[in-house]
C-alpha cells in the first residue's frame, strides 16, 4: 500500500467527519424533526468548511500551467457549485420538517472525494515543496471539523 502525504492525509480525515455527519443524519427516525434539522445543520456546516479550506487554501496552490493539474481542479470547483446547489434545495426540505433524501447528494460527495484523495491531494503532496506543505496544513489546523 502506497503510503498517502500529509495534505491527503489530513482531507482525507476532514472527509471522514463530514461523511460521518452525512450518515449521522440519515440515521434520524422521519419524525425526529428537531434531530433532522440539528444534524443537518451540522452536516452542512462541517461540509462549508470544509469547502472553503478547498478553496481559499488548497485550491489555490495548484499548478494552473499543469493541463492534468488544471483539469482536476476545474472539474473539483464544479463538483463543488453542483453540492452547493443540491444542498440549497435540502434546505427547503429542512424548512418544510422533511428528511431529505440525501442519495444523489452521497454519491456525489463520495465521487468527489474519491478524485481528490486518489488524484488531486497526493498531486500536490509530490509537487509542494516541504514548505508550502506545512502553510497549507497550519491553515487547515485552523479549520477545525467536528
Amino acid at each position: 500500500m502506497v503510503e498517502m502525504g500529509e495534505i491527503t492525509l489530513a482531507m482525507l480525515r476532514h472527509h471522514q467527519i463530514v461523511n460521518k455527519n452525512l450518515l449521522d443524519l440519515e440515521k434520524v427516525s422521519e419524525e425526529d424533526t428537531y434531530k433532522i434539522v440539528k444534524f443537518f445543520n451540522i452536516f452542512k456546516w462541517n461540509l462549508n468548511k470544509h469547502i472553503f479550506v478547498e478553496e481559499e487554501n488548497i485550491f489555490p496552490v495548484a499548478d494552473r500551467k499543469n493541463k492534468t493539474e488544471l483539469k482536476q481542479l476545474q472539474n473539483l470547483l464544479n463538483d463543488h457549485r453542483d453540492i452547493q446547489k443540491i444542498i440549497d434545495n435540502l434546505d427547503d426540505e429542512i424548512l418544510d420538517y422533511r428528511k431529505p433524501n440525501t442519495t444523489i447528494l452521497k454519491e456525489l460527495l463520495f465521487a468527489h472525494e474519491e478524485r481528490e484523495i486518489r488524484s488531486f491531494y497526493p498531486l500536490l503532496d509530490e509537487r509542494l515543496s516541504d514548505e508550502k506543505k506545512k502553510d497549507v496544513l497550519e491553515k487547515l489546523k485552523d479549520i477545525k471539523l467536528k
